[in-house]
């Protein structure tokens, strides 16, 4: 392997596979790019390493294209295979990870001569500035120099409940990420379970539960107790209502929202030109936003429209929005109605629906509203006591596993990740203020501790949740990975002064 690179990329799961092989598409002179990756296979990720036939794509296939500018593309890679699949169908995951393989591959057999694409098998533990670009170091021991080097670190694995865990965490009862290959090998089928988590985490693992046969009750727990909303099933049609119309209603009242305050806030520094620390767009409040949201779903609803295509058609000023809001305002909305948001927004396909809905008629899956308040280890179980939501006295449930479906673990400190942990001591590299990521400029380059963008490190993707809120799901990163190349390649094609 060639010691020096252009561009090191480190993380081959979706978002360093999109970048890679936006890079390998867009160059046009003499590039080298090494894409470094821990596990066997590229393009996987957490998301898409699974080898279960039941994990479905929680987005339909029509917008799972690679590449922003061919949005038929997976598609019409599905259908060599499955010529009658609709756009509205919801594919295996494992064969997205395929795709995203395939789709490196063929890019860089496609490349411009002199477009190089190597991808070590290893593990990036350090990243050090050097005098015209950065050092990277492996686990292998090697390094790597490069001109620019990119954090497409995905998602990390879930952090343990911060409550009195009585020895359960260093137990056989304890799963702390059902990702794991053979987490769930030590949960016999008739044994009591607790998901602690209600998201999308937590349904994979019931369908994992499922395939292997479990017959014992499994119980989920979260703050809210709420389960993903499912999308539109195949071939339904939005009744003839004027949803359009409604759409751009909806997007006007946003927009409309955003302006007034934008609009009392320049008023406000007029009045006071000496004013100094007012926030921009701090009059904006999460609640009047939603409340129009609200207003608009609804009167879609009694047109007859369906609410799915108000909240998706959200998301090109979901991003501006959250950059508008203020970190209290931020905050209050982590707070108090994320999980309202997330269960809309992201929603799960309509035959998983259907598999849960089934589980909870027939009494194997039960949900609860409430929090953890800590464990206790005891010889053939373990004792979860609880707060139910709403109730002043506690609970007790008693269950022979638990398993964190809590999802990944955001804050930068915390994901456990050397390279993490190295520039965030080194100063390199920040936290955003909300502790959901790295701060970030608006390119994507990372801040270090006194706030100042980097000239050679970048990340994209869920690292950048804090930044931009909307960042996790494939369509936000193809558009980051295509924006990133093309800012990536143009100052690789700029002479240093």
């Amino acid at each position: 392997m060639n010691s020096r690179q252009d561009v090191i990329i480190i993380g081959a799961g979706a978002s360093g596979t999109l970048l890679a092989a936006c890079l390998l598409r867009g160059a046009r002179s003499p590039l080298r790019v090494a894409l470094v990756e821990r596990g066997e296979r590229l393009g996987r990720g957490v998301a898409y390493s699974t080898t279960s036939a039941r994990h479905l794509l929680n987005v339909p296939a029509g917008r799972m294209s690679a590449w922003v500018d061919d949005p038929e593309h997976f598609l019409r890679w599905l259908r060599v295979e499955a010529p009658d699949t609709p756009p509205s169908a919801f594919a295996e995951r494992r064969r997205y990870g395929q795709y995203l393989e395939s789709v490196l591959k063929d890019t860089a057999a496609k490349a411009a001569p002199g477009v190089q694409l190597e991808t070590p098998r290893d593990e990036v533990t350090a990243v050090e500035d050097t005098a015209d670009g950065v050092k990277v170091t492996l686990a292998s021991g090697q390094s790597l120099e490069a001109k620019g080097a990119v954090l497409a670190l995905g998602n990390a694995m879930p952090a343990d409940l911060r409550v009195p865990d009585g020895g359960l965490y260093a137990s056989a009862r304890y799963h702390r990420s059902p990702w794991v290959p053979g987490a769930l090998e030590g949960v016999g089928s008739g044994e009591s379970v607790l998901l602690i988590g209600t998201a999308l985490t937590m349904v994979d693992t019931v369908l994992s539960l499922g395939e292997r046969g479990h017959q014992g009750p499994v119980h989920a727990l979260s703050r809210h107790g709420l389960l993903p909303h499912p999308h539109r099933a195949h071939g339904a049609k939005t009744p003839a209502a004027a949803e359009p119309l409604r759409i751009r209603e909806l997007l006007r009242s946003v927009r409309r929202e955003m302006d007034r305050c934008r609009d009392a806030e320049t008023a406000t520094q007029a009045a006071s030109p000496s004013a100094e620390g007012v926030v921009p767009f701090s009059t904006l409040r999460i609640r009047d936003v939603l409340r129009t949201m609200r207003q608009e779903v609804d009167a879609q609803a009694a047109a007859g429209a369906d609410w799915r295509a108000a909240v998706d058609s959200l998301r090109p000023v979901t991003t501006p929005l959250w950059q508008r809001l203020s970190e209290p305002e931020r905050r209050r909305f982590l707070r108090h109605l994320r999980a309202y948001w997330e269960v809309h927004r992201h929603r799960m396909a309509p035959e998983i629906h259907d598999v849960m809905d089934a589980w909870r008629r027939e009494g194997r899956l039960t949900l609860h509203s409430g929090r953890v308040l800590r464990f206790e280890l005891e010889p053939d179980a373990v004792a979860v006591h609880l707060r139910p939501r709403g109730e002043r006295e506690p609970q007790v449930l008693r269950v022979q596993h638990v398993i964190n479906c809590t999802g990944p673990e955001s804050n930068p400190a915390s994901r456990g990740q050397p390279v993490l942990r190295g520039l965030l001591e080194a100063g390199q590299a920040r936290a955003d203020s909300l502790g959901m990521g790295l701060a970030t400029a608006p390119d994507g380059e990372v801040l270090d501790a006194r706030g100042q963008p980097s000239a050679h490190l970048f990340t994209l993707g869920p690292t950048r949740r804090g930044d931009l809120w909307e960042t996790t799901a494939v369509p936000e990163i193809r558009s980051q990975a295509r924006d990133l190349a093309e800012l990536l390649l143009r100052r690789l094609s700029t002479p240093a002064r």
